[in-house]
């Protein structure tokens, strides 16, 4: 009883993994927990499988039967999915230790270095949260990041662990405030325009911080993403305005998850009550998209699509629920037949913020270790060849 019990925990997970997530909790469930759990339900099912044989041994009755058919499956199912995660990553240049990813941690890791006020708007202080590099250097490489959150949501510091992480490394790691949409009072105007900010500020303070503003990457999450595209692909063809300076050229974006088509977001349900994508999206417009075709025009990543595009790294949890897979793939690949030198890493089995829930994880691991291969190949990497 106790084998089948254990077996049973990975194997309902299994199942929702193969679901679609935004049918079912369940769906949401099996997608969410693998890229965070993925070793530690292996661990569970060979345990189960094991308690199952030592009983089928002792007792060879039906509900042993049962129970080790149930976590023989269960351990398959396991090791498939955590093994096509990790093999995922390996492809894309990352690695995976999975027995290290069985001591998760915080995804807090003391906070930033300096926390400061790029600005001041409608009497609120636009803030950026500085990470400096481990060991000091003359001209470290840069990242500027933009947090998630639907527009609603997030903080400069709620990827803290990771934001350290890269710091440790030795870049610069400059994570920039923007307006929050509350009920009521769209930022689909303001958002950008305070991530513009922000980036001017960085542009004018990075040598001071001992940064090299030459060798900048912007990086994005959901929602962050969609506006780091936005402003690196604008930067890179002018298009930028803001009163605070003049905003850098990235020389690469790396994003995942991105909101790059409201459209698509608006139109697709998700099975968690209060962060709905309809939610969102209206929230940030400040109506419908169907009625507000300008600014969907505004926030819309394909507008910014151009062939002096910086090149881009994009992350897409394959069964995400929030941000349509499909959507991000087929931005991707529009962008590509534009001229953009795109590349699209695709986590199966991943859902939204697959790598967030804990640091240290099968999905925080991917996406650090991901990420490093692709800056350190573009020469953007502490001590790569520029």
């Amino acid at each position: 009883m106790t084998a089948f019990l254990l077996a049973s925990i990975p194997l309902v997970l299994v199942i929702g993994a193969l679901r679609d997530p935004t049918k079912s909790v369940h769906g949401m469930l099996g997608s969410a927990l693998w890229t965070t759990l993925g070793p530690h339900f292996m661990l569970l099912s060979l345990l189960a499988f094991g308690l199952g044989f030592y009983a089928f041994r002792r007792w060879p009755r039906k509900i042993t039967v049962l129970s080790l058919v149930l976590a023989g499956c269960a351990s398959i199912g396991s090791t498939f999915i955590t093994g096509t995660i990790i093999a995922a990553t390996n492809m894309a240049g990352g690695k995976i230790n999975p027995l290290s990813s069985l001591f998760l941690r915080s995804m807090t890791a003391g906070g930033p270095d300096e926390t400061v006020a790029v600005a001041t708007i409608d009497g609120r202080p636009l803030q950026a949260a500085i990470y400096r590099p481990a060991l000091p250097q003359s001209a470290a490489p840069v990242l500027m990041y933009v947090h998630g959150g639907g527009f609603m949501t997030g903080s400069v510091t709620e990827t803290d662990a990771d934001l350290r992480w890269f710091a440790d490394l030795g870049w610069l790691v400059v994570s920039v405030d923007y307006r929050l949409f509350p009920e009521g009072a769209p930022t689909w105007d303001l958002a950008p325009a305070d991530v513009a900010c922000g980036a001017a500020w960085l542009n004018s303070n990075a040598a001071r911080l001992g940064g090299d503003i030459d060798r900048l990457a912007v990086l994005g999450d959901s929602a962050g993403g969609n506006l780091a595209i936005n402003l690196a692909y604008a930067a890179a063809r002018g298009d930028v305005e803001t009163d605070c300076g003049e905003v850098p050229n990235a020389s690469a974006v790396v994003v995942q998850y991105p909101a790059v088509d409201p459209l698509a977001i608006y139109e697709h349900w998700f099975p968690v009550r209060g962060f709905q994508p309809r939610m969102l999206v209206t929230g940030y417009l400040g109506g419908s998209p169907h009625a507000q075709p300008d600014r969907v025009r505004a926030v819309s990543s394909y507008t910014y699509i151009h062939d002096r595009a910086p090149q881009t790294l994009i992350l897409s949890p394959e069964q995400d629920g929030l941000v349509p897979a499909w959507s991000v793939i087929r931005f991707a690949e529009h962008a590509q037949q534009a001229g953009v030198d795109v590349e699209l890493v695709r986590i199966p089995f991943a859902n939204h913020v697959y790598n967030q829930i804990a640091a240290n994880s099968l999905g925080n691991r991917a996406r650090r270790s991901i990420t490093v291969h692709y800056l350190t190949e573009r020469g953007l990497a502490p001590g790569a060849s520029h």
